[in-house]
């Protein structure tokens, strides 16, 4: 259990206003006890860094935003970009630390920006797959329709799950009833004939010629995949040009198909090194504010929702974290504590680690232990504990610091 010293409050100054460790002397117990914690966690990760570690408490006040601020400024001193989120949207603290500041915060970026409503517009503005996270935020159901020059692609939508991929303008010797007859899958007039009814019923190629008896499903899922992993990769090149969407019923999807291409799969595969986002990278930087020390950034809360946990337990939240993981080389959430509420316990998967803040002196044993057991039952890793507050004067701990301190920096006694 890592042990953090009470810190002493300045009179007439705001609990924040000096609580970077900038306002302290290197050598000062406040500030070496910030430090080791920073040890102590990089060797409980041992061989790998962690990019998202998530801080909260069993109970109020027991200094979780305190050891958020500080111990994401010594991993700034370190050198790494450090990004700071407020992520207690019920009693924000970290906002403090910035006195004035234009960012919609991180319900704003959640509830206005993910929910911007793509209608039409240029694809130098939102890229194609600012446009794909923004209808499945919406769970639009509908078809994206893409051009650039002389190339189109329609996108199909269901409850904002990408369901097919339709490169209109596909060169002839790159159709699937072209290659299909080309590897003597199919005849010529049998491809005619898959065609016509393609024509007629409105019913996809790889469906009709199943039930046509001239392919099995087996042999036709490999064309089928490969169809729509080129339909996807050329869209993902479209740089400008222009997008529109189109609203469909649900019914719309209703007719018998063969779909053997597992889309969300193939996407993932496909956006590796290829995925960018303008228009929500634009948004998420503006959102993001400078602290003043070096490497060190917050990404404040914003005005309270009304539901926090639902925003949280969302994939537009979730989508944030693995993008702001990108971005920088660690996160440090402060969350609600875990006993009033459920934030932490949704967030804590999708971290790397959970730290557990403790307050002396104020040690309720099995309130502490049911939030241990109620974090390890979310799946999320126990990083540790740390005791907030030690007041060193008390129980010995004076004496034995005060010599420690001075004989190691070399303080007289």
């Amino acid at each position: 259990m890592m042990k953090i010293r009470k810190k002493t409050r300045r009179p007439g100054t705001d609990i924040l206003a000096k609580l970077f460790l900038d306002k302290y002397t290197t050598h000062s117990r406040f500030a070496e006890s910030y430090r080791t914690l920073r040890t102590n966690i990089h060797f409980s990760f041992m061989e790998k860094d962690f990019r998202a570690l998530l801080v909260t408490s069993a109970g109020e006040k027991e200094a979780k935003s305190t050891t958020v601020a500080n111990l994401s400024y010594t991993i700034a001193q370190a050198g790494k970009s450090v990004l700071m989120v407020d992520a207690d949207l019920r009693k924000p603290v970290l906002n403090q630390i910035i006195s004035s500041h234009d960012s919609p915060g991180l319900t704003g970026l959640l509830s206005n920006t993910f929910a911007t409503d793509v209608r039409s517009g240029s694809l130098s503005q939102f890229g194609v797959s600012d446009l794909f996270w923004l209808l499945s935020f919406r769970k639009k159901t509908g078809v994206l329709h893409l051009t650039e020059e002389k190339e189109q692609i329609d996108t199909y939508f269901l409850n904002g799950e990408l369901v097919d991929v339709q490169w209109l303008t596909r060169p002839k010797d790159r159709k699937l009833a072209t290659l299909l007859v080309k590897d003597n899958v199919i005849t010529k007039d049998q491809a005619k004939q898959a065609l016509v009814r393609k024509r007629n019923t409105g019913q996809k190629l790889g469906f009709i010629l199943i039930n046509m008896g001239l392919v099995n499903e087996e042999g036709l899922a490999g064309f089928i995949t490969l169809h729509m992993i080129e339909g996807l990769r050329t869209a993902l090149q479209f740089r400008s040009g222009e997008f529109s969407f189109e609203k469909f019923p649900e019914s719309h999807f209703d007719r018998p198909s063969f779909d053997p291409a597992d889309l969300k799969k193939i996407y993932k595969q496909v956006v590796i090194g290829e995925e960018e986002f303008p228009y929500l990278q634009k948004m998420i930087s503006a959102a993001i504010v400078k602290t003043g020390v070096k490497n060190l950034f917050i990404l404040p809360s914003g005005p309270r929702p009304p539901k926090p946990a639902e925003l949280l337990d969302s994939n537009r939240m979730s989508f944030l974290l693995s993008y702001l993981k990108r971005r920088f080389d660690a996160l440090i959430i402060d969350t609600p504590p875990v006993l009033p509420t459920s934030d932490a316990l949704i967030l804590a998967p999708q971290t790397d680690g959970v730290l557990l803040m403790v307050k002396a002196g104020q040690v309720n044993r099995e309130l502490v232990k049911k939030t241990v057991e109620q974090i390890r039952s979310s799946q999320a890793r126990l990083v540790g504990v740390v005791l907030s507050q030690v007041d060193v004067k008390r129980e010995g701990y004076y004496k034995y610091y005060h010599k420690y301190y001075a004989e190691y920096y070399g303080e007289k006694t």
